[in-house]
């Protein structure tokens, strides 16, 4: 791919942005730089760009920019509804992602894994699993490290596994995983998606370009996955509780290829996280990794920060931070990981979804339901007739409010159902703020 004297511009300069216009440089590109927030932090590195004659506009986007650009690479997170990259694309402009450049540039095989829920934590059981199995394995993507880090030099990893967004995915032309797994499709993201078609449509690109001899790995008890099958033209093999996936479950039990794993032991709270162990056990199979090391890696996982994580046990009751969970359909799994009673605390940043998804398991679980944040009298409507139910200003507000009403086992579950960015910066902050109200009780 020639590089040399063309015009990029990088939009969006955190970590992948920052990477990506360094990687362009070294390839003799001619380099824009372009972000809405006027504060983006990498204050040193932007001013050794500007000293190789790279033009950096802060504050705000010009139809100037990006109508005078060759190629437009977008950094993960930057949706394709800014104005300015419609005009592009209506003049001709090539827009991609950085995963899309990147993989001009990767030899190795590669991995995705994608989905509404539980990437990360399926992408981390097979990163471990191949570990274990004596692979290298370059681990990055929406997790990690960018994958252009490492573009014309992977030569020392034996697999790429990659994390991948639906941003990432809805800006590539010719990125093709040998091994791509689609977990499931919820709504989500309907703030940066024209609508739930367009959001299937960027999820399922993960299999557009693959060939027979590629793999694509689903989930048949998804409705939006099954709806997509017709269309994938890779070899597919599924997953799921009904018995005619190739990978089914039943109870913690699962059976593939003539194998059983029993997943007893594992740490992970919730069903959805039997689907996931599905998912890594057929990518380890795939790979030649031997069943007793993919069982006690999977077995042997502990949950991720902000994913249905314990904190602690106060009063005989126990508290377990969910703040990843950023939409309804992440929270419903949430109370299906839950024998009642539960005093469940939601709310944030509404995305325009659909919050009544999880109205059985509210009805059939949940004692308390304690709200906070923008979306919470969107969900006070749908809820104040059928649960004890209070609205609070504040994170602290709401866990003082969960410590009055507890009784000796009760669980206490903070699982927003909504993005964090009207209190807080981001999920993991949300997530530790929670941690630290709870280990001061």
């Amino acid at each position: 791919m020639n590089i040399k004297d063309k015009k990029y511009l990088v939009v969006g300069l955190g970590k992948t942005g920052i990477s990506t216009a360094r990687f362009l440089l070294s390839k003799g590109a001619r380099v824009v730089l372009s972000d809405s927030r006027s504060d983006v932090g990498y204050k040193r590195e932007i001013e050794e760009f500007k000293k190789r004659g790279v033009m950096t506009e802060l504050g705000g986007h010009t139809e100037k920019t990006f109508l005078s650009a060759d190629t437009i690479v977008l950094s993960p997170g930057v949706p394709f509804t800014i104005p300015y990259v419609h005009m592009a694309i209506d003049r001709g402009v090539e827009v991609i992602s950085e995963i899309e450049l990147a993989s001009k540039f990767i030899t190795k095989p590669i991995i995705g894994v994608t989905g509404s829920n539980g990437k990360t934590t399926t992408t981390t059981m097979i990163y471990n699993i191949l570990e274990a199995s004596g692979f290298r394995v370059f681990l990055g993507g929406n997790i990690g490290t960018p994958l252009i880090d490492i573009a014309g030099n992977d030569s020392g990893f034996d697999y790429i596994l990659l994390e991948l967004s639906s941003f990432q995915l809805q800006g590539i032309k010719d990125f093709k995983p040998y091994i791509a797994i689609c977990l499931n499709i919820y709504p989500n993201h309907l703030d940066h998606h024209k609508d739930f078609s367009e959001y299937v449509e960027s999820k399922t690109k993960i299999f557009a370009n693959q060939t027979p001899d590629d793999i694509a790995v689903i989930n048949r008890d998804d409705p939006a996955l099954m709806e997509h099958l017709k269309h994938i033209h890779s070899k597919i093999i599924t997953f799921g509780k009904d018995s005619q996936a190739d990978a089914h479950y039943e109870s913690y039990m699962v059976y593939y290829e003539g194998q059983e794993y029993d997943l007893s032991d594992l740490k992970l709270v919730g069903r959805h996280n039997i689907e996931n162990a599905m998912a890594a056990i057929i990518e380890g199979r795939l790979l030649g990794c031997n069943p007793e090391v993919i069982k006690s890696s999977i077995v042997d996982f502990s949950s991720l920060p902000h994913r249905i994580e314990y904190v602690r046990e106060y009063k005989s009751a126990r508290f377990f931070n969910d703040s990843k969970s950023t939409t309804p359909h992440s929270t419903l799994k949430a109370l299906q990981a839950f024998a009642p009673p539960v005093i469940l605390i939601a709310g944030g940043k509404d995305k325009g979804l659909d919050y009544s998804v999880f109205k059985d398991e509210i009805a059939n679980k949940v004692k308390q339901l304690i709200l906070m944040g923008e979306a919470s009298a969107k969900m006070k409507d749908i809820y104040e007739s059928s649960v004890p139910l209070e609205v609070v200003g504040s994170l602290d507000k709401a866990v003082e409010k969960a410590v009055m009403s507890l009784e000796q086992g009760d669980t206490v579950l903070f699982s927003p159902a909504c993005s964090s960015f009207d209190m807080f910066s981001s999920y993991e902050e949300r997530g530790r703020k929670f941690k630290e109200i709870v280990q001061c009780l």
